[in-house]
C-alpha cells in the first residue's frame, strides 16, 4: 500500500511539473530554466539536510556510491532535463511527456544487460504497450 501511494504521488508531481515547465519555458531558455530549478532545489535540499541532521551522512558514503549518484545526476538531472526542456519548448506537454516517458524501455533493456535482471512475458507485454501508447499519441 505504501508503495502504491509513493507511485501515485510521484506520477502526480511529475505530471504537474511538466505543466509548470511548459508555462515557464515560454519566457525562458531551457538552460536558464534548468539553472533556476537546480538552484532552488539545492537550497531546499540543503535546508532539509541541515534541519534533519542528515547532512553529515554525506561524509559516510563510499566513492563508488558518490560516482553512481553523480552519473545519475548527469544523465537525469543535466542531460535528460536539458533535452527534455528543449523538446518541451518546441512541443506541447501532451506530446512530449508521453514520448519521453518511454524511458522504461531503456531501463528494461539496461536492467537486463547490466543488472542481469530477467525479462518476463509480463515485462515484454508491458514494454510493448508502452510502444503502442507512444505510437497512438504521435
Amino acid at each position: 500500500m505504501k508503495l502504491m501511494l509513493f507511485l501515485f504521488l510521484t506520477t502526480l508531481f511529475w505530471g504537474m511539473a511538466a505543466i509548470f515547465d511548459k508555462l515557464a519555458l515560454g519566457k525562458a531558455a531551457p538552460l536558464t530554466g534548468m539553472m533556476v530549478r537546480q538552484f532552488i532545489l539545492t537550497g531546499i535540499l540543503l535546508a532539509v539536510g541541515i534541519g534533519s541532521g542528515r547532512l553529515g551522512s554525506l561524509g559516510t558514503m563510499d566513492l563508488r556510491t558518490i560516482v553512481l549518484f553523480g552519473l545519475s545526476g548527469i544523465c537525469g538531472g543535466v542531460l535528460g532535463l536539458w533535452t527534455y526542456y528543449h523538446a518541451l519548448k518546441l512541443g506541447g506537454p501532451s506530446l512530449v511527456v508521453p514520448i519521453t516517458a518511454t524511458y522504461p524501455l531503456i531501463t528494461v533493456l539496461l536492467s537486463w544487460l547490466i543488472l542481469q535482471e530477467g525479462i518476463t512475458a509480463a515485462r515484454v507485454a508491458g514494454t510493448g504497450l508502452i510502444v503502442l501508447g507512444v505510437w497512438l499519441v504521435k
